[in-house]
């Protein structure tokens, strides 16, 4: 399975890239992994195919990895690079928790997954805004989903000049980050989601030189289409083992992973790449989440919840145009009553909450909860009170309802007719003598 369309340097993620001889080889032979493992190997995978391409990785080359932790792709490279320097926020109390230590060089050699020549290797905690060396340093430089995370636009143009001073003359630096399939970039705060065209603003405003074409094609196939991240939000706690989408659905984001090929040309005169297939691929994909939403909501699905200071919190969903029915299910050991609130925001604006409802639920009295959702906004639902010991009691569905469940759960129960009151009231009276006389009682 190939697409005729020949693998540049500077993409999207697709599925058929998995299936390209050089991606295939490097993801067996030099990263040792199995094909399609994960998103994350694409990109490592891609990476070293364009050092390999731009003729910069090789026994003399010296080279800087940034916010690279312990990946995979360090050895792979250190296997090829006379020298590798390894750097990430080792030892910052802000950095991530996964690398954080006193001992990065300890740390990363340790996380070894093959022998490594560790004189090759050197490691250092630092600031991908900050890079502490002289000028013309290295051959090459790489990141792996960490350009993302470091800031707003002002870092991002502080990164880029930095890795501009440290690279030599005809270096390269091939970094992934996150592209997302909407109408704008979404400014999360160190967690950035790019609009292609946002992207090639800032390259453009930064000394490097991007590659000519920038493909945001993603080809129509069924594992190309959008395809929920985390599972487990859904009840299915082994979900994340099995789920490795191309495209994620993610709080009502379509994103995908991409990869980026700057040079350091300083004689060559500025060019803006050209973006190729956002627009039909945004199109085909939206098509594809509504069918998606639909076939998730038509049905019940249970929520996952976590208790965070006292409150059960579901993550945030998009539910698509429709009434949203909630039902909560108090069990043994939970609390008689509880309050419930449910927010929304918009899908792009992080911290901008509204309340939709506000509700006491009870045992007694288990009723659903109903509002209603719309396409560009994402809901959160809080269950508030809760200890540890009564979480588990506590079970949260929710479901889209369809034109005849919204009519039904709008209009109250109908009462049963007279001779239907009198017959249930004839019933239940024998079966209570029934059990009467079952019990020795009579």
């Amino acid at each position: 399975m190939t697409s005729e369309r020949p693998l540049g340097l500077q993409k999207v993620c697709d599925i058929h890239d998995f299936f390209h001889p050089e991606i295939d080889r490097i993801l067996r032979e030099e990263l040792r992994s199995v094909p399609f493992g994960s998103r994350r190997a694409w990109e490592f995978a891609m990476i070293f195919r364009a050092l390999g391409k731009k003729g910069v990785l090789h026994e003399d080359a010296v080279g800087l990895g940034l916010g690279a932790g312990t990946e995979k792709l360090i050895y792979a490279i250190a296997s090829h690079a006379g020298k590798t320097v390894v750097t990430d926020l080792y030892t910052d109390p802000g950095g991530w928790e996964g690398v954080r230590t006193e001992d990065p060089r300890k740390l990363v050699l340790s996380k070894a997954p093959w022998p490594v020549n560790p004189q090759q290797i050197e490691v250092l905690s630092m600031d991908m805004r900050d890079i502490k060396f002289p000028d013309d340093s290295f051959d090459f430089c790489w990141s792996t989903g960490a350009f993302e995370h470091i800031g707003h636009d002002e870092d991002f143009l502080r990164h880029f000049s930095e890795v501009h001073r440290v690279l030599r003359p005809g270096g390269v630096y091939a970094f992934t980050t996150a592209v997302v399939f909407g109408d704008k970039t979404l400014r999360i705060p160190h967690n950035y989601y790019f609009h292609p065209d946002h992207l090639l603003d800032l390259i453009h405003e930064s000394p490097l030189h991007p590659e000519p074409e920038f493909d945001c094609r993603v080809t129509d196939h069924l594992y190309n289409r959008p395809h929920l991240e985390r599972f487990q939000d859904y009840g299915f706690t082994a979900g994340h083992e099995m789920s490795k989408p191309i495209v994620s659905f993610r709080r009502g984001v379509l994103l995908a992973a991409n990869v980026m090929v700057l040079t350091k040309d300083p004689d060559r005169p500025k060019a803006r790449a050209t973006v190729v297939g956002f627009d039909a691929t945004c199109a085909r994909l939206r098509r594809h989440t509504e069918k998606l939403l639909t076939r998730l909501w038509s049905e019940r699905q249970v929520l996952r919840a976590e208790l965070h200071r006292g409150n059960l919190f579901v993550q945030p969903q998009c539910f698509g145009s429709g009434t949203v029915e909630l039902d909560f299910v108090l069990g043994t050991g939970a609390p008689a009553t509880l309050p419930v609130t449910v927010t929304s925001r918009p899908i792009g604006a992080v911290s901008e909450w509204q309340i939709e409802r506000e509700v006491q639920i009870s045992r007694e009295r288990q009723e659903p909860v109903l509002f209603d959702a719309v396409d560009e906004r994402v809901y959160r639902i809080m269950v508030a009170n809760v200890s540890v010991a009564e979480a588990d009691r506590i079970v949260i569905r929710g479901r889209r309802l369809d034109a005849k469940a919204r009519r039904q759960a709008s209009s109250p129960p109908a009462s049963p007719p007279p001779q239907r009151r009198t017959l249930i009231r004839r019933l239940r009276s024998g079966l209570g003598a029934f059990r009467r006389a079952f019990s020795g009682q009579t």
